[in-house]
């Protein structure tokens, strides 16, 4: 029972779910903080309020100067600041982990990569972090897309499948940065539970073999005597 894969799935999102329930009900400050980032993040925007380019560049320079002084240290100690940062990178990484145990057990050992599975990990948090370097920043995510356009990534993913892990971890990273803990919980949830579906019943392994407007099984296709062309199109070739 301890090694069934469905088990150990259902009680490792439970008890999570269990854990952000318990954390949100009991700590209330924790709650207010992570709905205050959210609200931030959704509503109010530097774009909203008017973006004045030499002004927020002042204040990154005064910022910066400010973090050497005690006040600088209050500001990173701040519950406001961190605790938003400390939930996402924490539900990022807690939603991702039962996706690399499906990963892990439906590929097969021929296509198997343990680095894919470490990179699939990690995504989801370095996503949530660039989040929150952007979040409300016109200026930082133009830079931000600047720096990424110039760097040359030299892995590729030849996996349909693996390419698929990989949005959904993006996805997963940029609903923890933005504060969307039941996004993040029900997409892992749900996607988890649709791969090992479709792993398990083998879907698409036949090809459908049409006769006209009807379905053959492939067993029954031979006897029945529909030939290679009627598969291929779903029509019958004509006589020549």
């Amino acid at each position: 029972m301890r090694n069934n894969i469905i088990v150990r799935l259902v009680i490792y999102y439970l008890s999570m779910l269990v854990f952000l329930a318990a954390a949100f009900r009991f700590l209330p400050q924790m709650r207010y903080y992570v709905s205050q980032e959210r609200d931030r993040f959704l509503i109010g925007t530097l774009a909203d309020a008017g973006l004045d380019v030499p002004a927020l560049l002042g204040g990154i320079q005064e910022g910066l100067l400010r973090l050497v002084d005690q006040e600088g240290i209050n500001l990173l100690i701040d519950p406001s600041n961190t605790v938003p940062v400390v939930v996402a990178l924490t539900l990022a990484f807690g939603v991702t982990l039962p996706m690399t145990w499906v990963y892990g057990w439906t590929r097969p050992k021929k296509k198997y990569n343990q680095s894919f599975i470490h990179a699939l990990l990690v995504t989801p948090i370095a996503i949530a972090l660039v989040v929150f370097l952007v979040k409300g920043s016109l200026p930082l995510a133009f830079g931000l897309a600047g720096i990424v356009a110039a760097v040359r990534f030299r892995a590729t993913i030849k996996e349909p499948m693996d390419a698929v892990y990989m949005l959904m971890a993006i996805g997963i990273g940029l609903a923890a940065g933005t504060q969307l803990t039941t996004v993040a919980y029900l997409s892992s949830l749900i996607f988890v539970a649709i791969a090992l579906a479709v792993w398990k019943s083998d879907f698409g392994a036949e090809p459908v073999v049409i006769s006209g407007w009807r379905i053959v099984p492939p067993e029954r296709a031979g006897a029945e005597g529909v030939p290679d062309g009627a598969e291929a199109s779903g029509k019958e070739p004509k006589a020549e």
